[in-house]
């Protein structure tokens, strides 16, 4: 409130006292007051309007340059010219003002709060390359724990929800997905520990359901009839997935898991679908460089039923394709965050030392650090007696 009513004063005396405004711009500049900008419009969305990005950090400054925005308005009805050319909000190369003679103009706005490679603020204002990458990410996750609610209505089908379920531990994936989308509502489980992202206006299922067309590769039935309610072509997903996709990311991150093999000293990456004819044509050889799953079919019986079905699994898992997948996961984070902590920490020189040494001490807390981040039950991890 009191910067407020100080800006009110300030305008005040420029509008008696113009040849105040440079002084007024040298003192906030000096002072410090004003050093980062906040907010970036980062990508045409839904109804193609553009949608903006705000550090949530710096929520002081952006209070600032609102205000510098009021009082840049009441600077044109003394300054009609815009003699003084007072604002400039630059890039982070300081060469590509967000605002020329009142037009709005795409940036890579940066904050003081970046750190390199995974921080938030970096992605939510790149300029929506990440469209692309984005959506391939996200049918990953659809594929792994999301539906397409199709209901009978007046003998019609009829798409009630796209939705996404996931453990409360991995609620920043539900997030991001919808800091970034701008539409859909996380609800909590009462009763589980769970939470439901849940998109259900006519509008914003349309919106989704065409930027997800061509990419969904395991959910196809529900996604076909999806298509056929809001009269959209279904466009057939390409099964060999390309090199660095980030789809396989979105599968890890819901369906896949992470694993040590103990025995074979090794950090291991392992999905595993019912098997259809969608799932045995799903082909990650190229995913990876250098890196093929091996692929294995198994047969299940359901003990309550009596009834079986069959699997099919993709495993990563030799010592050497280590350093392939972690290179793969640096390329497309992810973000269930005990899944990336444990593809991206691995200590496994010191197993061999003799039980005493520091080297296997190091080692042995590594192991337990590592098992029982986000695990509660990681004591029955059955090869916890031998590091201990």
């Amino acid at each position: 409130m009191c910067l407020i009513l100080i800006f009110i004063n300030i305008i005040k005396d420029i509008v008696r006292f113009p040849n105040k405004l440079l002084f007024f711009k040298n003192s906030i500049l000096k002072r410090g007051l004003i050093t980062y900008y906040v907010v970036a419009q980062t990508e045409k969305g839904l109804n193609n309007l553009y949608y903006y990005a705000i550090d949530y950090t710096l929520g002081t400054i952006f209070l600032g340059y609102y205000l510098l925005f009021i009082f840049n308005y009441y600077l044109l009805k003394i300054d009609v010219n815009r003699s003084y050319n007072f604002l400039h909000i630059n890039s982070e190369n300081n060469n590509k003002p967000v605002i020329i003679n009142n037009s709005i103009n795409n940036t890579n706005t940066q904050s003081a709060e970046n750190c390199k490679e995974f921080s938030e603020t970096i992605r939510q204002l790149s300029n929506f390359n990440q469209d692309k990458q984005f959506f391939k990410w996200l049918a990953g996750i659809i594929d792994g724990d999301g539906n397409f609610d199709i209901r009978k209505m007046n003998s019609k089908l009829v798409l009630k929800a796209i939705r996404i379920k996931l453990h409360n531990r991995d609620v920043r994936i539900l997030t991001r997905i919808q800091n970034l989308l701008h539409m859909g509502r996380i609800r909590a489980d009462k009763n589980k520990p769970h939470s439901l992202y849940i998109v259900s206006t006519r509008e914003e299922m349309l919106f989704l359901i065409n930027k997800l067309n061509g990419l969904i590769r395991i959910k196809v039935d529900g996604f076909k009839k999806a298509c056929d309610y809001f009269g959209i072509k279904f466009i057939e997903p390409n099964y060999n997935i390309e090199q660095y996709d980030p789809y396989l990311a979105g599968i890890v991150d819901t369906d896949g898991t992470i694993v040590f093999n103990y025995n074979c000293n090794r950090i291991e990456c392992n999905l595993e679908f019912k098997y259809n004819d969608h799932t045995k044509k799903l082909n990650f050889d190229n995913v990876i460089p250098n890196y093929k799953p091996s692929i294995l079919l198994r047969k299940h019986k359901n003990k309550n039923s009596n009834k079986s079905f069959n699997s099919i699994a993709f495993k990563y898992q030799t010592v050497k394709g280590m350093v392939y997948l972690y290179d793969y996961f640096m390329k497309n984070r992810l973000y269930s965050d005990f899944k990336f902590y444990r593809v991206t920490i691995s200590i496994r020189d010191y197993k061999n030392e003799p039980k005493n040494s520091v080297e296997f001490k190091i080692y042995s807390d590594f192991l337990l650090d590592w098992i029982q981040y986000k695990n509660p039950l990681w004591y029955k991890v059955p090869f916890i007696d031998k590091i201990r």
